[in-house]
């Protein structure tokens, strides 16, 4: 039997009488297309004429005049929902309940385009208006979109996709921050023809995804439109959190966008993983970061404050890739300059005998070092930045370079990491890569973190850079390490044989009986070499006594190098750029 059906009172379609409630809260959309929730904010261009490629969002609201009607919902009443993808601003018709059109005169006052209604106080919506430069100055539209041209570039597989409004399907992008992922997520939704959702995993929780979810589903039940839903900083969502995720993922019901700062093989469920596409970002060039601030200066309105020639080059340079971190840079020079200190306005008038070139060149260069003062790069101790640099301090502590061990050591300790943390990887330096040619190395690498327990910062960061300069320099071994790797990969293989008898234990007569310890020598006893089974007969080539020294487990040094690799390029590269363009002294002796 088919269910009953009701007249939706607001659009006058045929609804499922169990479905009005859903109905009315989420998919009516009001008698007309002129009706219902509008989604599209007000937006000024320069000009008479909309622009395209740069829009500005208006931050002044009208007052309304008229009461709003009492109502539950008034078909020609926009919702109070507001979107940030719309770029093109749409006028309603003037009615009853429309608010009174306003013009802004040139100093920013109100003014009713109606005559005889007199001046009208303007009013800044605080959210917009109180957002960083880096926010306001999102891109609008794919073509303004500055970077990631391997991803969405002109001809791009990505790109195209997005500008046919296909969508992209769930995927994670990854990256550093500052790279573009949410603005790239926030266009991916704005060309497609579907509703967005977008929470942070920073401020929601499980009940708000789920919320979502729910709502995406039943509206592809009852109208066919799909949602996208955007997560930033997912990675924040444990994994039974993020199993949530998969009935509706792999169902299809919602398209997930999740933007990630930490390696998702690592942070992101492996279920959901394979469910989702994986698009690495990359840091801005410098040459990008210029281009993203040259639009954001030309965004803002006038007047705008002189700025020193060479801050922008330098924000691209010591943003590090970070597009946010370069227009918050250039949001703090822009208020140092409309504000400048009282201090230094006085000491600049008393010195009359400047000329202004050089007053203007002085107040630059305090404004330069305002800004390099502000800019001061973060470091995090619980993601990825932390292994990376404690891996570069020891690949440089193996190749001997002792300046580039004790930058990274600096840059780890002036960011605050803990120094047992440093400590505890100098003591595996000491045996993996000095070993056997410096046998000191493991005991001053041991002084050192029991030093750092001891003092504690800032003294001990003495002890490391001690330790650090002396592993760099001390000459490198690992034949005590390949030799371990060496044995455990026989371990690996079975079957294992037992302890030969000739070296068992034999603490009993009825193991002595049975041969355990029979004819073994005691080698300090003899004057003269001794031959004991120290290995099983079918490993016993493996031996440091047997004659086959290539099938030792520990080699000695001569038979270590001839297992070294010979790259006739990498030589070359070290010869032209450290040796100066020389021949190697070791070149014509070890070269086979």
């Amino acid at each position: 039997m088919a269910p009953d059906k009701v007249e939706c009172p607001i659009c006058a379609l045929l609804v499922a009488e169990s479905d009005i409630n859903l109905h009315l809260d989420l998919q009516c959309r009001g008698a007309s297309s002129a009706a219902g929730p509008s989604t599209t904010p007000k937006f000024r261009t320069k000009g008479s004429q909309s622009s395209p490629d740069r829009e500005v969002i208006d931050l002044l609201e009208s007052t309304p005049t008229s009461k709003p009607s009492n109502s539950r919902r008034s078909s020609n009443k926009s919702m109070p929902v507001a979107s940030i993808f719309n770029s093109t601003a749409k006028r309603k018709s003037s009615s009853q309940d429309d608010p009174i059109p306003m013009d802004i005169d040139k100093k920013g006052t109100g003014v009713s385009s109606e005559e005889g209604k007199g001046e009208k106080k303007q009013r800044l919506n605080p959210l917009i208006a109180n957002q960083p430069l880096a926010e306001r100055s999102r891109p609008t539209n794919l073509s303004s979109y500055i970077g990631q041209t391997d991803l969405v570039g002109p001809g791009s597989l990505l790109r195209a996709r997005i500008e046919a409004g296909e969508g992209v399907g769930s995927c994670i992008l990854w990256g550093p921050p500052g790279c573009g992922k949410t603005t790239l997520a926030r266009l991916i939704a704005k060309t497609a023809d579907a509703d967005f959702k977008e929470l942070s995993a920073t401020s929601s929780g499980t009940s708000d995804v789920r919320q979502v979810f729910e709502q995406a589903k039943n509206s592809l039940k009852l109208t066919g439109r799909r949602t996208i839903l955007m997560i930033d900083e997912i990675h924040r969502f444990n994994k039974p959190q993020q199993d949530l995720f998969l009935p509706y993922v792999e169902n299809g019901w919602v398209q997930l966008i999740g933007a990630t700062t930490e390696n998702p093989s690592f942070k992101v469920n492996g279920a959901l993983l394979s469910r989702c596409q994986v698009f690495t970002l990359s840091p801005h060039s410098p040459e990008s970061l210029q281009e993203i601030l040259i639009n954001a200066l030309s965004s803002l309105p006038p007047p705008i404050p002189h700025l020193p020639p060479d801050l922008i080059p330098f924000l691209a340079d010591v943003a590090d890739g970070d597009a946010r971190q370069a227009l918050n840079g250039l949001e703090l020079a822009l208020k140092v300059c409309q504000n400048p200190q009282p201090r230094q306005t006085k000491l600049l008038s008393k010195d009359d005998s400047q000329s202004e070139e050089e007053k203007q060149k002085k107040r630059d260069d305090e404004l330069m070092d305002a800004v390099r003062r502000g800019l001061r790069k973060g470091y995090d101790r619980s993601g990825e930045e932390r292994y990376d640099m404690i891996s570069a301090l020891h690949k440089c502590l193996r190749g001997s370079d002792g300046s580039a061990a004790m930058y990274w050591l600096a840059r780890m300790i002036t960011g605050g990491e803990d120094p047992l943390y440093i400590a505890r990887r100098l003591v595996v330096v000491a045996s993996e890569d000095v070993g056997l040619a410096d046998s000191q190395a493991l005991p001053l690498a041991m002084a050192t973190y029991q030093a750092c327990q001891v003092i504690g910062l800032p003294e001990c960061r003495i002890n490391l850079a001690h330790c650090v300069a002396y592993l760099a320099e001390a000459p490198k071994s690992t034949r005590s390490y390949t030799a371990y790797k060496r044995a455990e990969a026989l371990c690996h293989q079975p079957p294992l044989p037992g302890v030969p008898l000739q070296i068992r234990n034999a603490p009993t007569t009825l193991m002595k009986k049975l041969g355990y310890g029979k004819k073994y020598s005691y080698d300090p006893d003899y004057k003269h070499p001794v031959y004991n089974e120290y290995l099983p007969h079918t490993l016993a080539n493996h031996s440091s006594h047997s004659p086959h020294p290539d099938e030792h487990i520990l080699k000695s040094a001569e038979a270590e190098l001839k297992e070294k690799n010979w790259d006739e390029d990498r030589l070359s590269e070290w010869e032209w750029r450290i040796n100066g363009n020389k021949e190697w002294e070791g070149r014509s002796t070890l070269k086979k």
